[in-house]
Parts: C-alpha cells; sequence; structure tokens
C-alpha cells in the first residue's frame, strides 16, 4: 500500500473519503459543495445511517457540482478515541468499508485530531494492519481473501507531522508483517535453517547477523536445546541479532529472546493429532523478536538493543529425547526431562542464559508460545506477563493497554518453586500437577536469569487469530511487536 501527503485537496476526481467529526463543522469541501447543491450534503448526513460510533458511515450518491467517483463519510466520536489503538480501530474499519466497495484508491481528508500529528498516522497504521492477506498457497483467485486498497492520498494541514509519524507506524507494520508472514508459512517450508536464512535477509535493515550452527552449540554445551532437536533429520541453530542505536554506548538496553521451535509434536511425549497442524506456529516467539527487530533498524531507533532466537524442530524418532533423561544446559543446571513435549522452556533455558552472557543487557523480555495452561488462564485475548521487576511490568502493562495488546499479570513467587523439583536433577522440566502450568513454564525459565530485570510473555493465546479483529485479520496475528517496540520507545523517555 503506498501512502502520500499532500496539504491541500488539488482536484476531486477519483473517491473522497472524509472524517466527519460529530459536533464539529464538515469540511471546508464538503461545505462549499452543500452550498452549490442546496443543502444536499447535510439533508445526507441527517437520513444517513451515520450514527458517529466508530464504524459507520454514508456513501454519498455525488452531486453533479462534484467531480469525484463517490464520496465516503466516516462518522466519528472523538471523545470514544482514548487510545491509539481506539484510532488505529478506525483506521481498519475503514479499510473494511472500503474492501467491501472493491475501491482501490483513495483521497483521504483527514481533520487536525492532534497538533503533533501521531493520532492521524495511528488511523493510517490501523488501515495498514487491514491490507494484510496471506494468499501465498493459493493457486486459484476465488479462494484469496482479497486486499483492493492499494493507494492513499492522505490531504492534511498537519501533513509533515503526520509523515514523520508515518516513519515509525510504518516501520512497525513491516515488523508485524514479516511476524504474520512466518508465523502463516508451513512447517515443511520453514525448517529451523529456512527461518535462520529468512533472519540473516534482515542485514539489509542494518543489523548485525550471526548464525550459530549445530558445531558452535556443542561447543557452547547448549545441551537443553540440542536435546529438543536431536529427534529431527532438520539440525538446529541459534541466530543473534544487533542493532547500536547508541553507538557511543557500550551498554544494551533490551535483550529480546524468542522460542523458535518450527514445528512441535511433543517429541516422545507425542501431541494428540487433532489440531496438531497448529503447531507450524510454535515458533510465534521468534518470528515476533525478527518482526520486532527488523521495526527497530527501520525506524532507526536510539537505543542498542540485541536478540538471540532459538530454532529447533521437536520430532519423535529412534534419537529424539525421552521421557527420564537428564540434561546438562549451557549455565551447568541439570535437567530432568519428564515430558518432552514441553520443550520451548528447554530452548529457553539456553538461549536466555547465552543472551545475558553474549550481552549483558539491562533488560531481557522473553517470548514463547509456551503454555496451553495459559489459555485456560486467561483466554486469548491477552498474553500471560511474569516477571521480576515491578517497574518495568508495569510499564508493559501500560504499553499493552495504550496499542491495543494487553498483557495480565501472571504470579511468580518463590512458592511455586517447589513444584519443578526433581529427585535426581537440578530441576524438572514440567510441574508436579495440572495446577499452574504456565507458571511453572516461567519458573523453569526464571532459574535461568541471572541479575537482571526479566518479564517472560506466553504468547501461546495470541498468536493466531480464528477469524477477524480489529487490526488482525485472521490467521498470524503479529501481537508482541507493537507492544515491545512501545515499551522500549517509553522506557528510553523515562531514563
Amino acid at each position: 500500500m503506498k501512502i502520500n501527503f499532500n496539504t491541500s485537496l488539488n482536484n476531486d476526481k477519483g473517491t473522497l473519503v472524509f472524517v466527519h467529526l460529530k459536533g464539529k463543522p464538515i469540511d471546508k469541501y464538503l461545505d462549499n459543495l452543500n452550498k452549490k447543491s442546496k443543502g444536499y450534503i447535510n439533508k445526507i448526513i441527517k437520513v444517513s445511517s451515520i450514527e458517529f460510533n466508530n464504524s459507520s458511515y454514508a456513501d454519498v450518491i455525488v452531486p453533479k457540482n462534484s467531480n469525484a467517483d463517490r464520496i465516503i463519510l466516516i462518522g466519528v466520536d472523538l471523545a470514544k478515541l482514548k487510545s491509539e489503538f481506539e484510532f488505529g480501530k478506525l483506521g481498519s474499519y475503514i479499510t473494511s468499508v472500503l474492501n467491501e466497495k472493491k475501491i482501490k484508491d483513495i483521497k483521504f481528508i483527514i481533520p487536525d485530531f492532534s497538533k503533533k500529528g501521531m493520532y492521524e498516522a495511528n488511523i493510517l497504521y490501523g488501515m495498514a494492519l487491514n491490507t494484510y492477506r496471506f494468499n501465498k498457497y493459493f493457486t486459484e483467485n476465488s479462494k484469496k481473501r482479497r486486499n483492493y486498497l492499494n493507494t492513499i492520498a492522505v490531504v492534511s494541514k498537519n501533513h509533515k507531522l503526520i509523515k514523520e509519524h508515518w516513519l515509525r507506524y510504518n516501520a512497525i507494520k513491516e515488523g508485524v508483517f514479516l511476524t504474520r508472514n512466518l508465523v502463516s508459512e508451513p512447517a515443511n517450508n520453514l525448517t529451523p535453517v529456512l527461518l535462520a536464512k529468512e533472519a540473516k535477509k534482515l542485514k539489509n535493515t542494518g543489523l548485525k547477523i550471526n548464525v550459530l550452527d549445530e558445531k558452535k552449540l556443542k561447543a557452547l554445551k547448549m545441551g537443553a536445546l540440542l536435546g529438543v532437536a536431536q529427534g529431527s533429520a532438520n539440525k538446529p541453530f541459534v541466530v543473534t541479532l544487533e542493532w547500536r542505536g547508541r553507538p557511543k554506548s557500550k551498554d544494551t538496553d533490551f535483550s529480546f529472546v524468542g522460542k523458535g521451535v518450527t514445528f512441535d509434536t511433543g517429541g516422545i511425549s507425542i501431541k494428540p493429532s487433532g489440531g496438531m497442524e497448529e503447531m507450524k506456529y510454535d515458533m510465534g516467539g521468534s518470528a515476533v523478536v525478527l518482526g520486532l527487530m527488523k521495526s527497530i533498524a527501520l525506524s532507526k531507533a536510539k537505543a542498542n538493543i540485541s536478540a538471540v532466537v532459538g530454532l529447533v524442530e521437536n520430532m519423535p524418532s529412534g534419537t529424539a529425547q525421552r521421557p527420564g533423561d537428564v540434561v546438562t544446559s549451557m549455565s551447568g543446571k541439570t535437567i530432568e526431562v519428564i515430558n518432552t513435549d514441553a520443550e520451548g522452556r528447554l530452548v529457553l533455558a539456553d538461549v536466555v542464559w547465552y543472551a545475558q552472557k553474549k550481552f549483558k543487557p539491562k533488560n531481557l523480555v522473553d517470548l514463547a508460545t509456551l503454555t496451553g495452561a495459559i489459555i485456560v488462564s486467561i483466554g486469548q485475548e491477552k498474553a500471560g506477563m511474569f516477571s521480576n521487576s515491578t517497574k518495568l511490568s508495569n510499564l508493559l502493562e501500560k504499553a499493552g493497554k495504550e496499542v491495543g495488546e494487553p498483557v495480565w499479570s501472571m504470579p511468580i513467587d518463590n512458592t511455586y518453586e517447589k513444584d519443578i523439583r526433581s529427585d535426581i536433577a537440578d530441576m524438572k522440566n514440567v510441574g508436579s500437577g495440572r495446577g499452574a502450568g504456565s507458571t511453572a513454564g516461567a519458573i523453569f525459565v526464571k532459574r535461568f536469569i541471572d541479575n537482571v530485570n526479566w518479564i517472560h510473555l506466553d504468547i501461546a493465546g495470541v498468536t493466531w487469530a480464528k477469524s477477524d479483529k480489529p487490526l488482525v485479520p485472521k490467521g498470524g496475528t503479529g501481537y508482541g511487536v507493537r507492544l515491545l517496540e512501545e515499551m522500549v520507545l517509553q522506557y528510553l523517555k523515562n531514563e
């Protein structure tokens, strides 16, 4: 989708889209047209279905005094738009209206919502997110989910400031689309080596990228990660990414770590066949991290950010890890593997440790589609957040509310530590019962956190949408890219 910015409406040909604010005068162009047509526009507004609920519109039959092909009025109650997310939802709604009418190109006349132009840019962001479609594997056009919107000519007196903000939101959009694409790919076309290659493509954004193969992982003694991978013919990889937006500083503000299990059968503790196809997106944490790093680089963020993703496939075979095996992690801590389907935390054990030792970050956030238990606990509207830092978790929670990617703080205090005690090793990889399964996973990862502010995000419930949602067409959501970018931005403002 292309976006151009203009100060005024140079000509009125094509499709014109106006935002009509409740209680405010109509746009100057519409007012002139209204006078020329003896109050026609006012009559349309009065008799139309515009309800000013931010999800209603009027498709105007164009009077002869206008050269437009059609005029669409979007009714908006500014008092109901309380956050960036709400402005984004408005934009997504506008795209839905335009797609319904198969409109490709528009002139979008935006009133001044704010002097800084940020809210207007959020509307464009919402419009862009709703143009996403994953049609790669359809061979028949009739089966594709179509997006028609192609070009937006933005008309606003505030267009320079809107354009400045749009540069940031467009970078976020590019990261979200990358995440959605990766999550949507079938596992046969996104093995660990292929996902590593996708990560390497991000070098063209200015990121420094390094790929560790199985030989290097063995040298680093990543026994927990390698144990997960040993049942698969597809070899494991770990990829690191670095962005130095503050080159004069040696500090690393954040490290982001992602679980990248490109397919999870459960291993020897094999999953039921029903719904197993969904395990293609068990690499969702790594996809979010890659999308986030792309956004960070494209927006040229003034921050020093690193990332590590652990890429493996969890398969049952004659070489697969067995329940009861004991593995030694990179940290030197030993783990009794009770359930090979609790593999994500084993991957995280080594990659969070590696991220801390290599980059020495002030803050670390790991993301993983870790447990079905988090869906049982809080459904599919929020991610489960576990943290050892009130300051950092409060910052993320605030960011989630602003951008519409909410998190819910979950318990992780020491009373749960006994749940992963092992009789023969330092710990076991699952809890002792059916209760608090997501906390057991987080407690396990916590054992590998060494004096750093830390958040663990269990994104199992928010990585895939089974139906259309605001800003999110059905499929891979891209949840987490905008959330974490906002958290980084707010963190730097407060430093």
